[in-house]
């Protein structure tokens, strides 16, 4: 069964996420993995037809609020406890549970497309 996930937090509900707090430190050091507490609702289930009918439930982030220091580490065992009762699995790192596509720089973009026109044009 698969879940689907909503995270987006209304103007009302913006005091119930953390990360605002932390909103500096995120453009400062874009990198690395962090650790929250975090609580859901289910937002809806749905009947996804193109999957033969299957209800499958989005759930809603409702708080979020990251922790650190020693609290950062007992939430990173627990993680790994629970993944490990779940899978039967030891947790190696920090793994991401969304494919993460890098965002191409400036330069790189400007490269690709001289290069695609470049190849449209017959040249080298």
């Amino acid at each position: 069964m698969t879940v689907k996930t909503s995270a987006q937090l209304t103007r009302e509900r913006r005091e119930f996420s953390g990360l605002d707090s932390i909103a500096d430190e995120l453009v400062e050091q874009p990198r690395g993995t962090r650790y929250a507490v975090v609580a859901y609702d289910v937002k809806r289930v749905s009947d996804e037809i193109a999957e033969g009918g299957e209800k499958i439930p989005t759930v809603q982030f409702t708080h979020i609020e990251p922790v650190r220091g020693d609290l950062e580490a007992t939430v990173k065992r627990i993680l790994a406890e629970r993944y490990k009762d779940r899978t039967g699995k030891d947790l190696d790192g920090d793994p991401a549970l969304f494919d993460v596509v890098p965002e191409a720089g400036a330069e790189e973009l400007l490269a690709e497309r001289a290069e695609a026109q470049a190849a449209q044009d017959g040249q080298p």
